[in-house]
């Protein structure tokens, strides 16, 4: 084998490995800016969603405060399909928002398998996220898919830190008050304790076995011009973050072509090497 196909070898072989470990950075942030990019757009829509859904969730609320909560079974399974933006725009009511771990992502108003893919869900048979006394919500989303972060850092939040729930134009803050890991059937940390406004956070875990869910519970709390802010600081970071991304990954592949384009030029065969030769 000549010196310029080895070294051409070399770089293939390099430049290989680092796209297999760039990969699922590269893929987040092209998912961050893809979905971001409609979310802007659909706001108004999530507003619209939000008022239509506000009377029929207050009644249901009120139902849940009286008789408990009746949490969905394990909503955590493996699906090839994905939703179309028609239909994810028709179920976005907000987002979710965690300024200490720069997650921000879309928030739908029902959990299923479809909607996993794209955001964080509203969990079946739990308080609809308006506030309010004797409410708990529950909030799943996935953690650890190969092109999407969502929950993934969830468990870096600790006790005291704060998340904020945005729903239509209202927002609602929580600080987190315990963290508890149990199996995916057991919701007894799920339910309603007469006269609080609670709200969990709930994704699989551990990461890459998903044997467990990982339960963060935060109690309402005000919501301060400071945290307010923050949110939109929160969208605007994770935004420049994969827009950084992005750029690293497009400059490393115009190095990779120059190099290639270089060495194979730079061991070509000369025609008095050539003469030579023959």
């Amino acid at each position: 084998m000549s010196k310029r196909f080895k070294n051409l070898l070399v770089l293939l072989v390099f430049f290989a490995g680092l796209a297999v470990f760039a990969y699922p950075f590269v893929a987040s942030a092209l998912n961050t800016v893809s979905t971001q990019i409609p979310q802007r757009e659909a706001a108004v829509q999530a507003e619209r969603n939000a008022k239509q859904l506000a009377a029929k969730k207050k009644a249901e609320n009120a139902e849940l405060a009286a008789n408990g909560l009746r949490p969905s079974g394990d909503v955590f399974k493996e699906t090839s399909k994905t939703a179309s933006a028609k239909y994810l725009n028709q179920h976005l009511i907000g987002a979710v928002a965690i300024p200490s771990l720069d997650v921000y992502v879309p928030l739908y108003d029902q959990t299923n398998e479809v909607l996993l893919q794209s955001g964080a869900t509203v969990l079946g048979g739990t308080s609809y996220p308006t506030g309010g006394a004797s409410t708990h919500t529950v909030i799943s989303a996935h953690a650890g898919l190969p092109t999407k972060a969502l929950f993934t850092n969830l468990p870096k939040l600790k006790v005291n830190q704060r998340f904020i729930l945005t729903v239509g134009q209202k927002r609602l803050a929580y600080q987190v008050e315990k963290i508890d890991v149990v199996l995916p059937k057991d919701v007894s940390k799920l339910q309603i304790e007469a006269g609080r406004d609670l709200a969990t956070l709930m994704t699989c875990t551990p990461y890459g076995i998903n044997s467990h869910r990982l339960l963060v519970t935060g109690k309402r709390v005000p919501l301060k011009q400071v945290a307010a802010e923050s949110i939109d600081d929160t969208a605007k970071r994770q935004w420049w973050q994969a827009i950084a991304k992005i750029i690293a990954a497009g400059l490393a592949l115009i190095i990779f072509i120059i190099l290639m384009i270089r060495t194979w030029h730079k061991y070509r065969p000369t025609k008095s090497s050539q003469k030579i030769h023959n």
